[in-house]
């Protein structure tokens, strides 16, 4: 009879420790957007004593890598620091506060860094900031950019971001239609008509890059999946 009240007790403990919500590890993937000939592959980073390493595609996001919690302040560094050595003097620096549990680093060249060529922006991609099927635009080059995605409207100014909200309901195609402005031009110049594909299940960043020997910049975009 003990032996059974014993057996009982811990299948109950067990059904209890089920029970329980299982945390979902913090999640960083990272992207190198027109990185120079020499640029980094990979990026460390450091919290001081410790850090944790990142690919740097720039096709696509690098696969997730888990992370520390609590808020964090790291340096961009090509590898460890030698032992006994400082960390490299103007590292780049990005912060990921403890309530992001998901963030994407957006590395863009920066070859006058000799420490890590790079500068580095943090984006917060929790699902409570950055829903699912929604796109965020980023504008890199000189030029005012004017879009159209389905019913959605936006305009992006030189160094600015702008966030579109899902353009239809649901997985399906949408018409897009983008303009660049270069400073002093009295007319906007197309970019591009065409159709895009709608993913509810994952988030879109867009890019818009100078393109080398051509006032009109380059729209391009890439899916962020979770899992």
């Amino acid at each position: 009879m003990r032996h059974s009240r014993g057996f009982s007790l811990a299948v109950y403990c067990l059904l209890l420790l089920a029970m329980q919500p299982v945390l979902a590890a913090r999640k960083v993937r990272a992207i190198f957007i027109q990185p120079g000939p020499n640029a980094p592959e990979k990026a460390l980073l450091w919290d001081g004593k410790s850090g944790f390493e990142l690919e740097l595609p720039q096709r696509n996001f690098s696969p997730e890598v888990n992370a520390p919690e609590g808020d964090l302040d790291l340096l961009c560094l090509t590898g460890p620091p030698a032992a006994g050595k400082p960390v490299p003097a103007g590292a780049p620096r990005v912060k990921l506060p403890k309530e992001w549990k998901r963030s994407l680093l957006l590395f863009f060249p920066d070859p006058s860094n000799s420490a890590f060529p790079a500068r580095v922006i943090a984006i917060n991609a929790s699902e409570a900031d950055f829903k699912m099927g929604h796109s965020l635009v980023f504008n890199v080059s000189k030029a005012t950019i004017r879009g159209k995605f389905g019913n959605e409207v936006v305009t992006v100014s030189p160094g600015a971001k702008a966030v579109i909200k899902p353009p239809v309901n649901g997985k399906g195609d949408y018409l897009v239609a983008i303009d660049s402005a270069m400073p002093g031009d009295k007319e906007a110049t197309p970019i591009c008509r065409t159709t895009w594909r709608h993913e509810p299940e994952a988030r879109q960043i867009l890019f818009v890059t100078p393109e080398a020997g051509r006032d009109v910049p380059r729209v391009w975009g890439i899916l962020d999946r979770e899992n």
